[in-house]
């Protein structure tokens, strides 16, 4: 494993980023760029572990209880709240056919939620629960909106941490506070925040992300936690080998080990940059977008002080604004009103200013 710098030795930090030396990658949101040696960190499964098979099992899983207890110090949970799933989809999915509704129930998400949140709620329908899809006018007003309409006997409010087609971030702890006023468990979709910005999840009842955006991993690999007050509620939804003597146990067969092993040496990465240097830089990335936002007269889709990694331009036709800027050697996303811009810890502020400039110029001649 290459050793890491210390945060303020940004060409030290790029280093370990071979792919930014080739083009401006301004796209975790969609797919975060994996360090140099996360690789090797999964081979390490295969070339010193599994490669003795069962006999290594104790070592596999002493990593996956190392792996679920550093994630629940982080994240303000108990080792017994966390399972480890696939991708968020299917923590979010595993978490809403376990949960027990009946008629009445309401669910509560905005109109224009991803998939993943408001496409898992049809065992809830067919007991009779009701879904409430909010209609959000102004991303400014996203969260009022959702607390307006999660009044006493709402069943569960579900939302994104960061909106992925607008950038909009929530305030966990302020919703949290407002669902357990109500008798309301609190679901967050966490993936497009979870690495960009600190999570507290103290008065979050069900969370779920992956880890290969803001997290710097691989595919094939999530967590869902799970509060107590949210496992009451539920009837684990699949049954297997691993949850049979656990009529509360949602881990139900083998997790993904190898990409253990490589999340476990990606935190120490992340760890030894330090997160409150991680989540300064892409906040201060964060305003310089906005900042040369205004200098060149682009038109912000995400709220300025409700932003985390994301900041949505607003654009005509967002997927060709996209393919002109990539034949810049720029990458972005086109989602939502417009283009995604998605800076991490590994970009410069030159970096952002080049490609605001780029997005106006093109723009000015679409």
């Amino acid at each position: 494993m290459l050793p890491v710098p210390p945060a303020d030795r940004t060409p030290e930090i790029r280093a370990l980023f071979p792919y930014l030396a080739q083009r401006i990658y301004l796209d975790t949101a969609a797919a975060g760029i994996c360090w140099q040696g996360h690789g090797a960190a999964v081979a390490r499964f295969y070339e010193e572990v599994k490669n003795r098979g069962y006999d290594a099992r104790p070592e596999w899983w002493a990593m996956i209880d190392k792996v679920r207890t550093r994630l629940a110090q982080w994240l303000g949970a108990a080792p017994e709240d966390i399972t480890f799933v696939s991708n968020t989809t299917e923590g979010l999915n595993l978490a809403a056919h376990s949960l027990q509704f009946r008629a009445g129930d309401r669910i509560v998400c905005a109109e224009d939620e991803f998939p993943s949140v408001a496409r898992i709620w049809r065992n809830a329908e067919q007991a009779g629960a009701q879904v409430v899809r909010v209609r959000i006018p102004r991303e400014e007003d996203r969260q009022a909106c959702l607390m307006a309409a999660a009044v006493h006997g709402t069943r569960v409010l579900a939302v994104s941490h960061t909106h992925s087609g607008t950038g909009t971030t929530l305030d966990l702890a302020t919703l949290g506070r407002h669902c357990r006023r109500r008798g309301t468990l609190f679901m967050v979709d966490g993936i497009q925040a979870l690495g960009a910005v600190p999570v507290d999840l103290g008065l979050v009842d069900i969370y779920a992300s992956s880890f290969f955006k803001w997290m710097l991993s691989g595919f094939g690999f999530g967590v869902l936690v799970t509060s107590a007050r949210a496992r009451e509620a539920m009837v684990p939804a699949w049954q297997g080998y691993a949850n049979m003597d656990d009529a509360g146990q949602l881990q139900y067969a083998h997790v993904n080990t190898p990409a253990l092993y490589g999340l476990d040496a990606t935190l120490d990465v992340l760890e030894s940059i330090g997160w409150d240097t991680i989540h300064a830089r892409v906040r201060a990335l964060g305003e310089r977008l906005i900042a040369e936002a205004d200098r060149n007269g682009l038109d912000l889709v995400t709220p300025r002080d409700q932003h985390a990694g994301i900041i949505v331009f607003r654009a005509p036709d967002g997927e060709a604004v996209r393919q002109r800027l990539s034949e810049r050697d720029i990458s972005v996303a086109a989602r939502g009103a417009g283009v995604r811009v998605s800076p991490h810890f590994y970009n410069t502020p030159e970096e952002v200013e080049q490609c605001a400039a780029a997005l106006a110029q093109v723009l000015a001649t679409s």
